[in-house]
């Protein structure tokens, strides 16, 4: 799904830049205490790290980079934490960062003819772009440095400089989620799907080969609203998203080896806000009306009369009835009588 042509860009970048501005200290969202969940959260489901909002490069100073718990079958994994005193990790970080959803593909499609191996790669993936606002490019640049700063701690010859994707012009990024995680055995950190992530109950049979939706596998999906008079966080359904809603995206930075030896790094979503969906409603309505039928009208005939004729023509009718009527007699005209 992207953009269309009929999508107010200018006006767009222009909020979104308001949106970069006023979130700039917000805190993290599974910390904030008006967020208005589903259901209660428990602790694995909750972020206790620290928070980087993109927008400022200096939050990197006192992080590093550490390998993480291992994942789908033991894969190494390595994730930025905060530095402590002593220079040992302290906790992970959450980083965040604003754009305009481009293409998504948040809900499940089709894969009853896939097997497991191959369900399991399947993602909750979305692409955010920043058509021109120099505050997303920023951000997108200060991510630049933090898969730097992985090429420094595994090796430039492992991990290649980071290309820079280009939609509609402009620069992207992408951000994604796996739905299952390859486990070995039982695991206790097995966690049911969260509201309208699996609707249809479509990834419940690979639990029994191998495979189970962890709390590494978690994406929350909250949409802004007000309540009280104040701003509060509302949390949603997946499907609740459109190309060209203005969006918060949380989530951490990774890197993995793939099957070429090579290095990933990749944006791992954790959390998907909807900041503004007045832009895409806009252009959903416009090309509506678009591809509307034209309205039907009530074509009227045309008379060889003017209306001045119909009234002469009534009174005329009129009185040729009453020529024939007798006086007293209400059943109407008489026949003639016979001779």
């Amino acid at each position: 799904m992207n953009l269309s042509e009929d999508y107010d860009r200018a006006n767009a970048v222009t909020a979104l830049d308001k949106i970069i501005h006023d979130r700039k200290n917000e805190q993290d969202i599974s910390s904030r205490p008006d967020v208005q969940y589903f259901g209660n959260l428990n602790a694995s489901q909750r972020n206790t790290g620290e928070y980087i909002n993109l927008t400022d490069a200096r939050q990197l100073d006192n992080t590093i980079i550490h390998e993480g718990a291992r994942q789908n079958g033991g894969r190494r994994i390595w994730k930025i934490g905060a530095i402590s005193s002593s220079g040992t990790v302290e906790h992970e970080m959450t980083f965040r960062i604003h754009g305009v959803l481009s293409k998504i593909n948040l809900v499940p499609g089709e894969i009853s003819h896939l097997n497991a191996h191959k369900a399991a790669a399947l993602t909750q993936r979305i692409e955010i772009v920043g058509l021109g606002s120099a505050a997303f490019d920023d951000m997108i640049m200060n991510t630049k440095i933090v898969t730097d700063a992985f090429r420094r701690f595994l090796g430039s010859q492992y991990l290649p400089e980071w290309n820079i994707g280009e939609g509609y012009g402009d620069i992207r990024l992408n951000c994604s989620c796996l739905y299952l995680t390859k486990i070995n055995g039982h695991t206790r950190d097995e966690v049911p799907f969260g509201p309208g992530v699996d609707p249809f109950g479509k990834f419940a049979k690979y639990k029994s080969q191998g495979y189970a939706h962890t709390s590494a596998n978690i994406v929350r999906y909250f949409k802004r609203g007000m309540g009280n008079d104040k701003d509060v966080l509302y949390e949603c359904f997946p499907a609740n998203f459109r190309a060209g809603d203005i969006v918060e995206v949380q989530g951490n930075i990774i890197a993995f080896p793939t099957k070429d030896n090579a290095i990933k790094v990749v944006f791992q979503m954790n959390a998907l806000t909807l900041e503004d969906a007045s832009f895409s409603r806009a252009a959903e309505l416009v090309k509506a009306r678009k591809h509307a039928p034209p309205p039907a009208y009530l074509e009227l005939k045309r008379k060889n009369w003017y209306e001045e004729d119909d009234e002469e023509m009534d009174i005329g009718r009129t009185r040729r009835k009453f020529k024939d009527l007798r006086l007293g007699d209400r059943a109407g005209p008489v026949e003639k009588e016979q001779e």
